[in-house]
């Protein structure tokens, strides 16, 4: 005898809260007009045989009126029914040239909004229309699981297509909609689609409309790699078309577009974020801002149930073949990335970055970040007697001796104050560990990784963000924070000594300890896991700047010029 299995209609109601971003749940409907259109899609011109419209239009003031509608001009539905009647068993499921498997993402509405309505023309036919409520999910027994007849609607502008449109938003859920970061994500999440040609995604609101573009990489001047899996791991990943690896490391621009995974067309995610991928290169390659490009994985793997986590368990053993070639493929990048250094050497403050490397790294320490950066030579510091606690302190001498230049000075040389009891410019919370780098039962110390960050003040002219078009202030690039000098905001907060030699200012102290401070604190949320909003993270990031200027209050009115590498 058999047990009858039961699956309450509530389960669909907790899938949905896979979707928590309403923005989102948008892009799930555009997907499906996306899949809609595939039966149009010649691959050999990599186009449509006829021009695919797809049109998001938000409407209204509030959560109460609003409206936002999803209309395409693709195959529409013949059998509007199924709609309902599938869920978990799309029948997406035996097309694998389409994205959707499951059937969940027309649910995915009951994350953000109240009601869903259904329109769709099937080949010149009748144009029928289905409405699904929340309210429809929130029952326990399958029997009560019901929906309304499908109805006939006599109006729609295409003779085959869908429309769908959702309304009775949450109030919260209505103020997350962005026009601006939906196209930002259509673009992102179907960059290789909107490549097709005769594809239109159009948006529009409150009158103003706009056409979302693939992002071009031949804007960018860069070194490229552009490469596929050798055709012998064809079969052993049973693929029709091998894996396509492309990667730019674009010049003078922070493009800020991660190398991300595609499967059928849409990003999976950033690769940097896949756990399962093991790369020792994740920040200094897959997190810098001037990498990009993509893995086309084709139709190969199945992404995992959201989408947007990563891939699905059983696909495992293929993701490693994949995980390992591109590991393999990482020193090509690593050679373009030097090539890119190499060529654009130039002039950098070495001995202030070792002190500002230092001063962040008594921060780190506090907060128990335990970076691991470069090996260090137990030579590299001078080992002094009596620092903090019972450890070696950190000996940071200026350039010169005394006053630099018979001019400005003031202060000691070293990032500990010279009393016992005011160490560390007074802050006794860093006293109470040991800051030593070092093994001290050899005189010279053992060779030790570094704790913390590195520090580099370039000499070279700003990057610019291409999504502002601006000049950046500082980036990180793995475990470096890098500082531009030439940008305006630093050089005018550099001070001049009498005969015109540059010195260190107090503003200068806070704008290096702002822009470092940030980027070690996001890099300290991303380690820790994002809190959730509130009052402490700032009341934390500026304890950590004050910090900062603290540690480096003995070097204002340094002579900067001396710094020079």
């Amino acid at each position: 005898m058999s047990i009858q299995g039961k699956i309450s209609p509530r389960i669909i109601q907790s899938i949905s809260t896979l979707y928590n971003d309403t923005n989102r749940v948008i892009l799930e409907f555009i997907d499906n007009s996306i899949d809609s259109a595939e039966e149009y899609f010649d691959s050999s011109n990599n186009g449509y045989i006829r021009p695919i419209k797809i049109i998001l239009e938000i409407d209204g003031k509030n959560n109460k009126d609003g409206v936002v509608s999803i209309s395409d001009n693709c195959k529409g539905m013949f059998n509007i029914e199924k709609i309902v009647q599938n869920i978990g068993n799309s029948d997406k499921k035996a097309q694998p040239w389409t994205n959707g498997q499951f059937g969940y993402g027309m649910c995915s509405f009951i994350a953000c909004c109240s009601e869903l309505k259904v329109v769709s023309r099937f080949e010149k036919g009748k144009i029928f229309e289905i409405n699904i409520l929340k309210d429809h999910f929130l029952v326990d027994d399958q029997k009560d699981f019901l929906f309304s007849d499908p109805i006939i609607n006599s109006n729609f502008e295409y003779d085959t297509g869908t429309k769908v449109v959702l309304k009775m938003f949450g109030k919260s859920d209505w103020k997350d909609i962005d026009i601006k970061e939906i196209q930002v994500e259509i673009e992102k999440h179907f960059e290789l689609l909107l490549n097709r040609t005769n594809l239109e995604i159009k948006l529009i609101s409150n009158g103003n409309e706009s056409i979302c573009k693939p992002f071009d990489y031949s804007l960018h001047e860069g070194r490229e790699i552009n490469e596929y899996l050798e055709n012998s791991f064809n079969s052993l990943l049973c693929i029709d078309k091998p894996i396509h690896l492309f990667i730019k490391v674009t010049e003078g621009k922070d493009v800020n577009k991660r190398p991300i995974f595609i499967v059928k067309g849409r990003r999976i995610a950033e690769i940097k974020d896949i756990k399962a991928f093991k790369s020792k290169n994740k920040s200094d390659i897959w997190n810098h801002p001037n990498i990009t490009g993509y893995i086309d994985l084709g139709k190969s793997i199945e992404p995992d149930i959201s989408r947007i986590n990563g891939f699905s368990p059983q696909y495992k053993d293929k993701m490693n073949i994949i995980f390992n070639w591109l590991i393999s493929k990482e020193s090509d990048i690593l050679d373009l990335i030097k090539e890119d250094n190499e060529s654009t050497q130039e002039k950098h403050y070495q001995q202030l970055e070792d002190i500002l490397s230092k001063a962040l790294s008594k921060i780190a320490r506090i907060d128990s970040m335990n970076f691991r950066t470069d090996i260090i030579s137990g030579k590299e510091l001078i080992l002094e007697k009596g620092a903090i606690g019972s450890g070696i302190g950190i000996s940071a001498p200026l350039p010169g001796s005394g006053e630099l230049g018979g001019e400005g000075g003031g202060g000691s040389d070293f990032l500990e104050g010279d009393n016992p009891d005011d160490q560390l410019g007074g802050n006794k919370n860093l006293a109470k560990e040991s800051d030593s780098l070092f093994d001290d039962k050899e005189p010279e110390g053992k060779k030790r990784r570094k704790s913390g960050f590195n520090i580099k003040i370039s000499d070279l002219e700003p990057n610019v963000d291409i999504n502002t078009e601006k000049q950046i202030k500082s980036r990180l690039i793995g475990d470096t924070i890098e500082i531009f000098k030439k940008h305006p905001e630093f050089e005018k907060r550099v001070g001049h000594f009498r005969g015109g030699r540059p010195k260190i200012t107090q503003r200068l102290i806070t704008y290096l300890a702002g822009e470092i401070t940030v980027h070690y604190k996001d890099r300290f949320y991303s380690k820790t896991g994002q809190p959730e909003y509130n009052i402490k993270m700032f009341e934390s990031l500026v304890e950590s700047i004050y910090l900062f200027e603290d540690l480096l209050r003995d070097f204002v009115e340094k002579d900067l010029s001396s710094w020079n590498k």
